[in-house]
């Protein structure tokens, strides 16, 4: 799809819930803090395993739970790889606000730091499935050979 393409609302949520689903990003966002408040603020923490996360807005306006730790990017199968960007204000180069993208196109080197959702960390059961589903899922795709690189092996 052309980035240039501008949707309608409901066109649009369809779009980012399904980018959602795929990226396991359907969190909700944290919510704000009273301003009158001037208590402590704990960090989130995972309603399933306790763990604290990183709750961050993604580019798609949807929230996801990372990790507090980064870690080697062969450390973490591809599904999971995040990394976070801070935004500048418009016309400044002063950062107002950080999102979470996730990783994809040109894959990061082994031993290049990216942040994991924190499904990769989390202790659930259903998390941990889902992890070595992503691992099988990564092998599968290395042992994988096109067509057309069948092409160009030696036919001695």
């Amino acid at each position: 799809m052309p980035l240039d393409v501008v949707q309608c609302e409901p066109c649009w949520n369809r779009l980012a819930n399904k980018l959602a689903e795929i990226d396991g990003a359907t969190d909700s966002p944290r919510a704000e803090p009273d301003p009158e408040n001037l208590g402590w603020i704990e960090p989130e923490g995972c309603p399933k395993c306790g763990m604290e996360v990183r709750v961050m807005p993604t580019n798609y306006d949807r929230w996801v739970n990372l990790s507090t730790v980064p870690m080697r990017a062969k450390e973490v199968p591809h599904r999971f790889r995040w990394r976070v960007l801070t935004v500048p204000a418009r016309h400044s180069v002063h950062p107002v606000a950080m999102i979470a993208v996730r990783v994809g196109g040109l894959e990061p080197m082994p031993d290049d730091m990216v942040i994991p959702a924190h499904t990769v960390e989390c202790q659930d059961p259903a998390a941990r499935a889902k992890v070595e589903e992503a691992w099988r899922a990564d092998r599968a795709r290395q042992a994988w050979v096109s067509p057309a690189a069948e092409e160009f092996e030696d036919d001695e």
